[in-house]
């Protein structure tokens, strides 16, 4: 019983990170959406191992957005 909102929460943070990615590549057209996503993901993975993980992606989609003004 305790696993599945365990996993309910996974899937929760990866939709709400999609939404980042599309948000973003809507933000930044002049960046090609492969570049977004590969920014995306190396924010992930800094957090990989965050405990706590309700903030992932709102620190992802803050770090990702920087990088991103530097490239525009």
């Amino acid at each position: 019983m305790i696993a599945a909102p365990r996993r309910d929460a996974a899937a929760d943070e990866e939709r709400q990170l999609e939404h980042v990615r599309e948000d973003l590549a809507r933000e930044f057209t002049a960046v090609p959406p492969t570049v977004v996503d590969d920014l995306v993901r190396e924010q992930v993975a800094a957090f990989h191992l965050a405990p706590v993980r309700s903030f992932v992606p709102v620190l992802v989609r803050r770090g990702a957005r920087a990088q991103l003004r530097q490239l525009v």
